[in-house]
């Protein structure tokens, strides 16, 4: 038996009767065919709300309420929709809002937008954010065959690896789920149950699925349903969606093959500040959501759970090898396999993957470590976004860099939000050389670079972001690449390195040295490794492709 669906809920704080009157007429008049709406007067009162919405498990979309006084249970409040609802977006509003508290509150990851009184005229100044925080929540999952108010339930332990990637795909992909914990704290490891069972809206249910079965039952597509097409989009990161968002606009018939979720890196991030446009941020599973759907509804095709084996140039066509013996066949070749996480292997830790160990994964368990002590390994941006969402919730967050400084690799907003929090704490020129614990991650032994003194941490949990490595094993020789395995493209190349080229003829900006095979993003050797570029890269290399196809 499936559980039962429950509409998405508003819900408007607004303690003066006549601002709650319009308030609630126009979210009704507006939101009511999708969403249910629930209204409140004081804090009390909308703290009775969050509790019914816990114990009833309806979701909660969209919080309106008006900044009061009461600053404490103010805080309290918003910590409180935040914890039933950890994707509920906060609109923070008042009639001359201290600019101090909400930019505080943002930090802390208490509140989304901050506006001015927006009662007087809720349609231009109020019902443009809303709708787009509402078609946020509605294309949650949109790729998948659920209804954005369908809960799918993941029965499983917290420790078993299985249970974690199934949560972490789900978080990844925006589908709406509920997790049932099968174990105890005071439970023996031994007695644990390893055994993760997905239960679906329809009654149906999955005992520790595979990728591909996961995402069959989701709706995701994982074969081609063309023989031919114009281009073959290897990756669907952000350079690639961006790619295919353009190509299939303009006509070509585009097929991306995405091995996992989409979105690639980007796609973990907790949120992504400085992306134009989104001045309030948004997540990296939002955006990359927001642009599968955008890229679908201009007809491109898009591969779940398959991964790209080969690639060879069959008289002027390319042919792409799918890990399943399957061949694509295309005029041309995007290739945007961005980078993965780059595997720790200090002691203990392949054996506590997923058991502990995480590796981009803070979306999916930082709510799982509330009151707890843990551990971050590495720096750079999306370990300051990952820090920064750890801290919501954990009671003590050490981050472990071999850097000097945070400032090495991370960006100075950044930066000074994490050192503004006194739960964190900060160890720099540190290494982590071994990670403990029988089925589950209990400390880490951490090393001074310098002094190569040692100590053990107690710690419940290690995220690690530790660098990343290109996805282009797979290429081998078919193009050349630099000694990290990046992909060289362009005037980068050599003459030497382009055998069967015209002599009269180099390489595109973003062409490899495989005529018709393109590279944008993260893989490429020189990129910028940020979202923004990677989107201009995929773009650009649409324009070119036109070129290539117009010169064929």
């Amino acid at each position: 038996m499936g559980p039962e669906t429950a509409r998405p809920l508003i819900l408007l704080v607004e303690p003066h009767e006549e601002h709650l009157a319009r308030g609630e007429e126009f979210l009704r008049g507006d939101c009511s065919s999708s969403f249910d709406v629930a209204t409140a007067r004081n804090l009390d009162d909308a703290r009775k709300v969050l509790d019914d919405v816990a114990r009833t498990k309806q979701p909660l979309v969209l919080l309106l309420v008006r900044h009061v006084l009461d600053e404490g249970k103010f805080r309290e409040l918003l910590a409180r929709a935040k914890e039933v609802t950890p994707g509920v977006r906060v609109i923070l509003y008042a009639d001359d809002l201290d600019p101090g508290f909400a930019a505080a509150a943002k930090r802390d990851g208490l509140v989304d937008i901050s506006i001015a009184e927006p009662w007087e005229a809720p349609e231009t100044s109020l019902q443009p954010i809303v709708r787009d925080a509402l078609r946020a929540w509605e294309t949650t999952g949109a790729t998948s065959a659920l209804a954005a108010n369908d809960i799918v339930q993941i029965i499983g332990d917290q420790w078993a690896p299985r249970c974690h990637d199934v949560r972490d795909l789900m978080a990844r992909h925006r589908v709406p789920y509920q997790w049932i914990e099968t174990g105890s704290e005071d439970e023996d490891d031994e007695d644990r149950d390893p055994t993760t069972r997905i239960v679906f809206p329809d009654g149906t249910e999955l005992v520790d699925p595979s990728d591909e079965d996961l995402a069959q039952k989701l709706g995701f597509s994982t074969s081609p349903e063309e023989s031919f097409y114009d281009l073959v989009i290897v990756g669907g990161g952000p350079a690639g969606l961006a790619a295919a968002v353009y190509a299939s606009s303009e006509g070509l018939r585009t097929v991306i093959i995405e091995r996992d979720v989409p979105g690639g890196q980007a796609g973990s991030s907790a949120l992504i500040e400085n992306y134009l446009g989104f001045p309030d941020g948004l997540s990296g599973a939002e955006l990359a959501s927001r642009a599968v759907t955008q890229a679908q509804k201009f007809g491109t095709e898009i591969l779940l759970t398959k991964s790209a084996t080969g690639l060879r140039d069959d008289r002027g066509y390319r042919l792409v090898e799918l890990d399943d013996g399957t061949e694509i066949v295309s005029h041309t070749v995007l290739l945007a396999m961005g980078v993965a996480y780059r595997r720790f292997t200090g002691a203990g830790a392949e054996r506590l993957a997923g058991s502990g160990v995480y590796y981009g994964a803070a979306a999916a368990e930082a709510a799982r470590f509330r009151g707890r002590d843990v551990c971050l390994l590495g720096s750079g941006n999306s370990a300051a976004q990952a820090a920064l969402l750890l801290a919501r919730y954990v009671r003590r967050l050490t981050i472990i860099t071999i850097d000097e400084s945070l400032e090495t690799t991370m960006s100075r907003y950044l930066v000074d939000r994490i050192e503004s929090l006194e739960k964190v704490k900060l160890l720099t020129k540190t290494s982590v050389v071994e990670v403990k614990g029988e089925e589950r991650v209990e400390a880490v032994v951490v090393e001074n670079t310098e002094t190569k003194e040692q100590r053990e941490l107690r710690t419940d949990a290690l995220f690690i972001w530790i660098g990343a490595k290109p996805n282009t094993e797979w290429l081998s020789d078919t193009v050349v690449r630099d000694k990290q395995g990046f992909i060289v493209t362009g005037r980068k190349l050599h003459r030497k390195q382009l055998p069967g080229w015209p002599e009269d003829v180099w390489p595109a900006p973003l062409e490899s040295s495989m005529r018709g095979v393109f590279v944008a993003g993260d893989v490429r050797h020189g990129s910028a490794k940020r979202v923004g570029s990677a989107v201009g890269e995929g773009a650009m290399a649409v324009q070119l492709i036109h070129g290539y196809l117009r010169e064929r």
